[in-house]
């Protein structure tokens, strides 16, 4: 079998390479209200796993404390999850999207 290589992954992805899954580190709850609110996460988390719940919810990722805008920060539907990757020593601020508050759960990932 011959692996087909992509530029996915560093450069060298292939169909026999695969990463494997990350070790769950500390759970938040964070409230996404009409307002913006900052967590810091722990300084060596390099992966997150978020999913909105109950509402839409805006957010902003950065190495500093950071400002969610309910229009133009990133968007993730209630219900949906995603995997990022985040900065050594990040933030995350979340806002709610439209008029319902909601929770952003996340699980940063060793």
């Amino acid at each position: 079998m011959t692996a087909t290589t992509h530029t996915i992954y560093e450069g060298k992805f292939s169909a026999r390479e695969v990463e494997p899954n990350r070790t769950p580190g500390v759970a938040r709850q964070l409230a996404a209200g009409s307002s913006t609110s900052n967590q810091a996460l722990t300084a060596t988390c390099s992966r997150i796993s978020i999913r909105a719940v109950t509402a839409d919810i805006r957010y902003s990722i950065g190495s500093s404390a950071q400002t969610a805008s309910a229009s133009t920060s990133h968007f993730i539907a209630q219900n949906e999850r995603l995997e990022l990757v985040v900065p050594e020593g990040a933030n995350i601020a979340v806002i709610r999207d439209a008029s319902t508050d909601g929770v952003l759960e996340l699980t940063e990932l060793l």
